[in-house]
């Protein structure tokens, strides 16, 4: 497989992760976080890319968007299941949504996002949260024109190894 393929939307299909793409998937989700200015661990990286590739227990939603002919994986969306008190019942949160830097502005992103939705209604979720950078305007027009509103809210993390390497 090969990332001299031409990008193209029409050679583009959508659908569920295997676990012939784990590497694939790991090297998006590591330049995502390296676009984002982290310093990820390849390796952990993999690793949890392989946890959510064998959740059989539907809490995790993997899917990508995948040339026909070559197999590449050109993008990823991730969401996870969560119990939501605001739409009340199952709800996805889009953890993660990335299309490799040649296959951008081709409507990959949003078919990607469109994908999950409609997985959501088939599967009886009630909604989906997720958050955008601000500066990230691509983005903001993605998901506004898709309908989703934003909120009035800020969001906050906690790195638990901060909190375990204070305690050593």
């Amino acid at each position: 497989m090969s990332d001299d393929v031409t990008p193209n939307a029409d050679s583009v299909e959508f659908g569920a992760a295997t676990e012939d793409d784990l590497d694939r998937i790991a090297a998006l989700f590591f330049a995502d976080m390296v676009d984002l200015g982290q310093q990820p661990d390849q390796g952990k990286l993999r690793e949890v890319t392989s946890e959510v590739l064998a959740d059989r227990r539907a809490s995790t939603v993997l899917r990508v968007a995948r040339t026909r002919d070559e197999g590449l994986v050109v993008g990823v969306i991730l969401a996870n299941t969560v119990l939501s008190i605001k739409f009340p019942g199952k709800a996805l949160w889009i953890e993660e949504l990335y299309v490799a830097p040649g296959w951008r502005q081709l409507g990959i992103g949003r078919r990607l996002v469109e994908h999950l939705l409609a997985w959501g209604v088939e599967n009886d979720y009630r909604g989906v949260e997720l958050e955008a950078y601000r500066m990230n305007t691509a983005a903001s027009i993605l998901y506004r024109s898709l309908g989703f509103r934003r909120l009035a809210r800020e969001r906050y993390s906690y790195d638990l190894a901060d909190l375990e390497d204070s305690a050593s």
